[in-house]
């Protein structure tokens, strides 16, 4: 049974050029590459998950548990402060608030909204 799968421009491009050299149609191509990627795939999954287990990495569910506990904030914390710049941090004291840092190592204050970073602005005190 054939099932239609959605690939981009550029994997069939590859696969055009690479299956005329080939002698192959392009789904034969693609075909062909697919049962490769399977079979290395299979073959790595060993030293994958020893790579994996001696990086400690956590199931899902232990994971979720202690999302909300110091060890869920400290791996947070390691994942963001690993990120390219600008890096965001929860603020400290105020909830739902981040730190924005930049390259240059300015920090800004504020909140996403809508998915965009909009940093808080301090009020001033009108002087009569």
């Amino acid at each position: 049974m054939s099932q239609p799968v959605k690939l981009s421009d550029g994997l069939v491009l590859d696969a055009r050029m690479a299956a005329a050299v080939m002698e192959r149609s392009i789904a034969g191509q693609v075909e062909f590459w697919a049962r490769l990627g399977k079979a290395l795939e299979e073959v790595a999954t060993g030293q994958q998950m020893a790579v994996l287990q001696q990086a400690g990495t956590l199931p899902l569910s232990e994971i979720i548990e202690t999302v909300d506990k110091p060890a869920g904030r400290k791996r947070l914390t390691e994942y963001l402060s690993s990120r390219p710049f600008p890096r965001f941090s929860p603020h400290p004291k105020l909830a739902a608030t981040f730190v924005r840092e930049g390259a240059d190592g300015r920090k800004v204050v504020g909140r996403f909204k809508r998915g965009v970073f909009q940093p808080l602005v301090k009020q001033r005190k009108n002087v009569a």
